[in-house]
């Protein structure tokens, strides 16, 4: 069954980071022709038949499991290919969306593949049957919403991807791996044997994966280590934190932790109200 909704976006609810204009389902998509393009962000999820994407010079083929992500403003035009098209959708703008679609890997109009399309489509419900409640402060409990619907797009076009999805799965052993060990000294061999692969396809894992190498992962899992010591053992000296928490030389682990954290071990403690007079080497 058809349904749509628009919102009455207010001042106030234009100035919040995340906010919803419309959102919708068609069971029988038409034909759409925008030359001017549509004046916020546009989310079109498919369930049934399949369609086609028009964007400039590109032809996309749209089916079930996919969505077609617009960008304001951008001339589009889609249309049904076989019957009963069935198209959900939102439309929505924001200071943060941009944030959010760079994480998501969407840098334009185009065609994706998501790994759950089904907990996309129970976002749009969820958005829909609260557009209709009419409850107070309805901008911010959309804008809610809203965010966890993006934040879960994000994660299905992670996971979707095969190559992401072969980067991320392949290095939970490894993860799993530096949790355990980081109080000792680790090689990145040490790190590749845990999946059987070279130091350096291990290096390719890490930069693609999680956008670093795996001794920096190694050092932020020992910085967070050492956090827990400080409240764990207020009294310990920082050269007895850095031992527990994986560091051989206490002042590599100031220098590791000032980088990472932006502060001194030290004036970590007192910014959290423990004591650190008796915390020197």
């Amino acid at each position: 069954m058809d349904k749509l909704s628009f919102l009455n976006v207010t001042d106030r609810d234009s100035e919040l980071p995340l906010y919803l204009t419309s959102v919708g389902y068609w069971d029988c998509q038409e034909r759409t022709r925008r030359p001017e393009g549509f004046p916020d962000y546009q989310w079109l999820q498919v369930s049934s038949g399949a369609g086609e994407l028009i964007v400039g010079d590109t032809r996309y083929a749209v089916k079930p499991g996919q969505g077609f992500f617009l960008f304001p403003r951008e001339a589009h035009l889609y249309q049904p290919v076989a019957d009963d098209w069935g198209v959900h959708w939102i439309s929505f703008n924001g200071g943060l969306v941009h944030t959010l679609l760079r994480q998501a890997g969407i840098v334009r109009s185009g065609v994706f593949t998501l790994s759950v399309p089904e907990r996309m489509i129970s976002h749009f419900d969820h958005l829909y049957d609260l557009s209709l409640t009419g409850t107070p402060f309805l901008g911010m409990e959309l804008s809610k919403l809203l965010y966890a619907c993006l934040l879960d797009l994000s994660l299905s076009l992670r996971t979707g991807s095969s190559s992401a999805d072969h980067h991320l799965t392949k290095l939970q052993p490894v993860i799993r791996f530096i949790e355990t060990n980081s109080h000792r000294p680790i090689t990145i061999e040490e790190m590749a044997g845990a999946i059987d692969v070279s130091a350096q396809y291990l290096c390719r894992l890490f930069q693609v994966g999680m956008r670093m190498r795996p001794m920096e992962y190694v050092n932020r899992e020992r910085i967070k280590r050492s956090k827990e010591w400080m409240f764990r053992e207020p009294d310990l000296k920082m050269r007895d934190v850095a031992t527990k928490a994986g560091f051989d030389n206490p002042s590599y682990f100031s220098a590791v932790f000032k980088r990472i954290e932006g502060i001194t071990p030290e004036q970590f403690k007192l910014s959290h109200g423990r004591n650190a007079s008796g915390a020197s080497s």
